[in-house]
């Protein structure tokens, strides 16, 4: 398939979900949907009330297991959060967002995310270092810096029943000590030095908020699904979907699961290749395709997955009305050729 490769584990997934499976898992890696449609200033406002309630570390351990959230500052400015939002219609895996920059419209590569979890777990803050009289740390006016919340334990298995986190760490960078290592602080106890490796940061800071994407627009549990409504070339199609009666039509036609799933495999798996140009947008001509994700339940968010003519060689994708990253022309002209034919 080339390019357009699906790894193993997100066509199993793929079966799993069409099949109507709800399987949880703990940190392994499950490629997960976005389940995009919630609200940014409801998230702003519940993330101020969960703030108030969190201690500030003082010696901050933590393990993978145990982190809720994480946020990167650079040149004063906060390029990435990721954090766990539970909801109802959602399965263990499905959980994190990345809320900046992407919001909700991304799906979260898990098994990058707690590559990066297990370099912070490595920072160690037990013993603060001597430093020279008149050394400029770079601490005083820092604009680099990492939060991340988490569960004050270093037991796994408590780590993982907790729902939120019970503390807050606030690693404050300066500038490099020219021994291997960057000067830090811990917000609230400027007057502690600590030198972390620069190397492990490096690991940290390298990656960009692409990256911790699992390269697909939405990948959505078929248990949570009503109908599958798509556009595309001016014409309409509806899938029904039931799994609890293991029911599948396209149209009036009914058809198998497998023959269900093929398609939902399919729709589910075009690949993204990269970020669109914010300078640039295809939302001004009417999209080529698009797919609207209806739900069962009232708690799972509408999902509308619409592609739009970019350029020669890609297309944009808005999800819920966000337009932030491009597929290839080639694989969206596949798919629509493939849903018209399955109807």
């Amino acid at each position: 398939m080339g390019r357009k490769r699906i790894t193993a584990g997100i066509i199993c997934l793929i079966f799993l979900l069409a099949a109507g499976c709800s399987e949880r898992g703990g940190e392994t890696r499950s490629p997960a949907p976005s389940q995009s449609g919630g609200n940014t200033q409801e998230h702003a406002e519940k993330e101020k009330t969960r703030k108030k309630e969190l201690r500030q570390a003082v010696k901050p351990q933590f393990i993978p297991n145990g982190i809720r959230g994480v946020s990167l500052k650079k040149e004063g400015r906060e390029f990435l959060y990721i954090a766990r939002e539970p909801a109802d219609h959602k399965m263990d895996f499905d959980y994190w967002e990345i809320l900046k920059p992407y919001g909700e419209n991304a799906t979260m590569d898990t098994e990058v995310m707690y590559e990066m979890f297990k370099e912070l777990c490595s920072l160690t803050f037990t013993e603060p270092v001597q430093v020279e009289e008149g050394t400029d740390t770079g601490i005083q006016d820092s604009d680099m810096g990492i939060v991340i919340e988490y569960v004050d334990t270093m037991d796994d298995t408590q780590a993982k029943s907790a729902e939120e986190a019970d503390t807050e760490a606030e690693i404050i960078l300066g500038k490099e000590d020219g021994k291997g290592g960057r000067y830090a602080a811990l917000a609230g106890s400027m007057e502690e030095v600590f030198v972390l490796p620069e190397d492990t940061l490096q690991m940290i800071y390298a990656r960009k908020p692409f990256d911790y994407i699992l390269k697909i627009p939405a990948l959505i549990s078929a248990d949570t699904l009503e109908s599958v409504k798509i556009s595309a070339d001016g014409r309409t199609y509806e899938i029904k979907v039931d799994t609890a009666e293991d029911s599948y039509r396209f149209g009036k036609k009914k058809v198998e699961k497998e023959e269900f799933a093929a398609l939902y495999q399919s729709i589910s798996g075009i690949m993204l290749v990269s970020e669109a140009d914010p300078e640039k947008s295809g939302r001004e001509e009417e999209p080529r395709l698009s797919v609207a994700f209806c739900r069962n339940t009232g708690d799972a968010p509408e999902v509308c997955v619409s592609y739009h003519p970019y350029d020669e060689e890609f297309d944009s994708v808005e999800i819920n009305g966000k337009e932030q990253f491009l597929v290839r022309k080639e694989d969206v002209e596949d798919l629509i050729g493939q849903i018209e034919a399955a109807f």
